[in-house]
This record gives structure tokens, sequence and C-alpha cells, in this order.
């Protein structure tokens, strides 16, 4: 009876040190291919991340040339110089042809003081014809011969936007006489984001405002809390709306990471767009998430496996 019970307890013994090695064993390699995996994971979002503002610049670049194109037609410069007429007409076509070329929002021409004498959307209650927008950044810097890219929300239409400025001119040796501008929605512009994934992708002005994501949920919230002095000059340029632009409630860390106000965290990426100084994408990657998409799959492949090793 004494050596049954002994034998009893060795084999529980044997039994109990061999669970036990399986154990340290399986969590080792769960271990080991979670860091790779978070390793893969982590090169795959800087790729995307890259992708993206690479897919953004190349949309900004390639919108200005094409408003240099329309700035150049003999059809802008014979508005300004007669804003009436047969002359009026001819730009009016010219502006839709390109409008729905690229399947812009509108495209129009400001005279040299800000006003608008032709548009492709003068046929809309909304119509951008009659009005000044000299108080608009795009217009300032194309008037002095700069061509601009802005992105706003639009005082008239109220839909965000970018607007694409180039100047005008009767005499190259001579100042602008107008400003061509195509304003493109930012619905064109977001399908860059869909290469994130699952990633949660912003467009960001300099001071941290969200101007295009692919969670409407972050649109107009700030990255950072705004100061005082922030929100007067942002409310002032009337470049997204009238707010407020509240705090994401993201806590950026040092260490490449993130955090929102609920505890998640992420794998945070900052890219500045090159062809539009100060501004910038964020891509933000669920930590937690990239770990489900590792474990979930090991655990129903392993779960039945483990339940019988724990039944013997």
């Amino acid at each position: 009876t004494m050596a049954r019970v002994k034998l009893r307890v060795i084999l529980v013994v044997l039994s109990f040190l061999s669970f036990l090695s399986v154990s340290v064993a399986g969590y080792v390699y769960f271990r080991s291919l979670q860091d790779s995996a978070h390793k893969e994971a982590e090169k795959d979002s800087a790729l995307q991340a890259e992708r993206i503002r690479n897919g953004v610049s190349s949309f900004l670049t390639e919108n200005l040339k094409t408003a240099r194109a329309l700035a150049g037609l003999v059809e802008m410069r014979a508005v300004l110089s007669d804003p009436r007429g047969s002359s009026l007409a001819r730009g009016n076509a010219v502006l839709d042809h390109f409008r729905e070329a690229l399947a812009a929002d509108v495209c129009y021409l400001m005279d040299r003081e800000g006003t608008t004498v032709a548009s492709s959307n003068r046929n809309a209650p909304d119509s951008f014809v009659g009005n000044n927008f000299a108080f608009r950044p795009y217009w300032k810097e194309a008037i002095r011969g700069i061509p601009s890219t802005y992105m706003a929300l639009g005082v008239t239409s109220n839909v965000r936007g970018v607007y694409f400025s180039h100047p005008v001119y009767a005499d190259p040796a001579a100042p602008p006489v107008g400003v061509a501008v195509i304003k493109v929605s930012t619905e064109s512009l977001e399908p860059e984001f869909r290469q994130g994934g699952e990633g949660i992708v912003l467009l960001v002005d300099p001071k941290g405002i969200v101007f295009a994501a692919n969670r409407k949920e972050w649109l107009y919230r700030s990255l950072q809390g705004l100061t005082q002095e922030d929100v007067e000059e942002v409310a002032r340029s009337q470049q997204f709306g009238p707010g407020p632009w509240e705090w994401s409630g993201l806590t950026i860390l040092g260490d490449g990471t993130a955090r929102d106000a609920g505890g998640t965290a992420y794998r945070f990426y900052r890219l500045d767009v090159s062809a539009y100084p100060g501004w910038s994408v964020v891509y933000l990657n669920d930590l937690q998430a990239i770990s489900r998409r590792i474990s979930a799959p090991l655990f129903r492949a392993t779960g039945p496996i483990i339940l019988a090793l724990c039944f013997l």
C-alpha cells in the first residue's frame, strides 16, 4: 500500500513537472512569437505611414500643377481684362471643363482685389461669383506671384477642401492680374488613407488640428491641447470653421507610443508632408489589436491541445 502511495506521489510530481515544463516552453515560444510579430507589425506600420505620406504629397503636387495649367490659359486672361460677354462665356466653359475633368468641387477665377469674377458653381445657391476671398492665404500668396496650397473649411460652402491657387499674368514681366483656383474636396484625398488598414490615419495642421482622417470622430480635434492664443488665431483665420477644437485626449509619449483618454496604447508615427510645410500625416496603430491578431489564432489552434494535456 505504501509503495502504491509513493508511486502515485511520484507520478503526480512527474506529471506536474511535465505540465510545468510544457507551460514554460509554451509561454517562452508565445513571447518570442509575439515579439517577432510586434517588430513585423511596427515595420509594416512604418511602411504604411510612409506610403500614405507620399500619396498625400503626390496628390498636392499634381493638383497644384493643374492649377498652373488653368492659370496659363488665354481665356483666364481675357475674363480678367473684360469680365463680360463672350470672354466670360468662354472662361466659364473652361472652368466647367476643368471641374468635370478633375471631379473637383469648384474652379474659379479671382481678380486682383480678391473678388470672384467667374466660377463653375455660378448657377448654384452657394455661387462664389461676386464674393470676395481676399482674406484667404491662398489668394494673398498667389497675387504676390507664389502658387499656393491651402486646406480649409469653405466659408460659403461649409465643405472641407484643398484650395490650389496660381497667379494669372497678362504680362510675364508685370504683377499678376488675378488668381485661378481649383478647390478639391477632401473626399478625393482620403482614399489615400485607406492604405492604412486598421490603423488610424490623420492629416494634421501645424497646430495639431486634425483636418482629414479615416475616422470621422477625430475631425477638428487637436492632438495636443490648444492655448487660448492658438484658439483665437485659428478662429480669426476661419480655416476650420467656428470650432471648438477640443483636445483628442491623446498623450504622445517619448518612446514612439501614444495613449488616448480611454487608456488604449498606440504605436505613433508622424511624418511631415513635403509638399506642404508644417502639415504632417499621423499614423496610429493599436498595440492591443496587434497582440490580439497574434494570440487569437494561436489560442484557437492550441486550445484543444492544452485542454487535453490538462485532462491527462
